[in-house]
């Protein structure tokens, strides 16, 4: 048995399809022609800039590398003299075997050193009578004492040093504790 049709689907069916100049399958091959165009372009701008930027991080990966090498460079320029110094007054001790030359020389060096490191901006840290702070000191050893306040710290076995703000080494330090008080048990004791 075939399906009874109404009129109006009969009508429709037999009408042709029109199609709209932006339907038409020429436009229709056109714009994806000019999007495959578009796309390539934008395909190709992005594999340059990734190119460009892959060649500023090489330039810049490079020029931190020369800038490392030329304040390396500088550092040992500040540094050579020192040693030689240092070699000059022991060379001078044993010649002499005398301890004055020695110490004249181990003075000078020191000073040497620490003008070089004011240069690079590198202090010492203050810690003697300063209370503990772990950002800037490192304690190896708490000594119970009545002459300091608990947390003071009252030695230094190794001077910390910061540059600017930031700690390149702190201060290995010994801290005051205050003795424990003896506790009495509650025990009345009568004599």
């Amino acid at each position: 048995m075939e399906p009874i049709m109404n009129e109006q689907e009969t009508t429709q069916d037999q009408e042709p399809i029109t199609t709209t100049p932006e339907t038409s399958p020429e436009a229709l091959q056109a714009r994806v022609a000019e999007l495959e165009q578009a796309y390539e372009e934008q395909k190709n701008l992005y594999l340059r800039t990734l190119a460009d930027f892959q060649n500023y991080r090489r330039r810049q990966h490079e020029e931190i590398e020369r800038q490392r090498g030329l304040l390396l460079e500088s550092l040992m320029q500040d540094l050579l003299p020192i040693l030689d110094n240092f070699e000059r007054a022991l060379q001078a001790a044993e010649a002499t075997r005398e301890l004055e030359p020695l110490l004249e020389g181990v003075r000078m060096t020191e000073r040497q050193i620490k003008a070089v490191l004011e240069r690079y901006d590198i202090h010492p840290i203050i810690a003697i009578g300063q209370p503990f702070d772990p950002n800037l000191h490192e304690a190896i050893q708490r000594v119970e004492t009545v002459d300091y306040e608990d947390g003071t710290v009252i030695d230094e076995v190794e001077r910390g040093y910061r540059m600017g703000e930031r700690v390149l080494r702190p201060s290995r330090v010994i801290v005051a504790k205050r003795p424990e008080s003896p506790q009495t048990q509650g025990l009345d004791v009568q004599v």
